[in-house]
């Protein structure tokens, strides 16, 4: 009887223990704080964290996009405003919007699904899509344009035929709606991420505006139209550049940090007591 009594009192006194210890563990905290230049760091950067290895390989790529896209629409606004005498509605750019706007982004966009950064993947990749199409449309090979023309192998003249400004402005409409949802996104991430796509929004509301204004015979009114959008994408172009410039002092540790404006605390969710 002692025997058992003493397993019974040593079988309860480890219980007792074991509980003692899970009640502390209940107590651990597991929510972290992260302050407001912590918080623009992290949406600034691939989320690598689960990827330490792959990350050191790779690096991140976002500033290779943001690269070839100011390198390409910086031109094309110029031209779209009809700078120095520049026209022809980016014909002269389709070398640089090939090769460093639609290659450049779809390489961007590769690398960052294979880093897991969903949304930078999507926009990359779309964007780096319509550029691909947008060069296709004007290069004579693909014969996309010259069917409008009156003799249907002129593609110079059927980029401006009135069915095919009717046509193509429709593209820009859908762009438009894109750039409208990943707007809406970016309001998860920072300032200047929002204002390129409310940038971008506007400039293919401006196109198809143009575009079907044009298809009218109005041609006052759809040029300046075309050098509206032209200046809204140089503003994009210019807040481009500055996230550039934010990523590249960021990858190499400048000791200062510029601002992208944190909006962070528009979807923070207040837990229910």
């Amino acid at each position: 009887m002692d025997s058992s009594t003493s397993q019974n009192s040593e079988t309860k006194l480890s219980y007792e223990r074991k509980e003692s210890t899970m009640q502390g563990l209940t107590t651990v905290p597991t929510s972290v704080t992260l302050s407001a230049e912590q918080f623009e760091r992290l949406y600034l950067t691939p989320m690598t964290r689960h990827q330490p290895a792959l990350a050191k390989q790779v690096g991140n790529p976002t500033p290779l996009a943001l690269g070839g896209f100011v390198i390409t629409t910086t031109p094309l606004s110029c031209c779209l405003m009809a700078w120095r005498g520049a026209s022809g509605n980016g014909v002269a750019l389709i070398g640089p919007i090939v090769f460093l706007g639609g290659l450049l982004l779809l390489i961007t966009s590769i690398l960052e699904f294979v880093l897991g950064n969903t949304f930078p993947c999507v926009v990359f990749g779309t964007i780096g899509g319509f550029w691909f199409a947008f060069a296709a449309t004007m290069i004579p090979s693909f014969n996309a344009a010259a069917p409008y023309s009156s003799t249907a192998n002129d593609t110079a003249a059927g980029l401006s035929g009135t069915g095919f400004l009717n046509t193509y402005a429709f593209l820009f409409i859908t762009m438009a709606v894109l750039m409208l949802i990943f707007m809406i996104c970016a309001t998860r991430t920072n300032v200047v991420y929002t204002l390129i796509f409310l940038s971008l929004l506007i400039v293919f509301l401006l196109l198809s505006s143009a575009y079907w204004l044009l298809g009218e015979g109005n041609a006052a009114t759809g040029d300046r139209c075309v050098k509206g959008a032209g200046a809204s994408l140089f503003v994009a172009s210019l807040l481009g550049f500055y996230l550039l410039i934010v990523q590249l002092f960021e990858a190499l540790e400048f000791p200062f940090h510029l601002p992208v404006g944190d909006l962070g605390m528009l979807w923070t969710i207040t837990p229910q007591k």
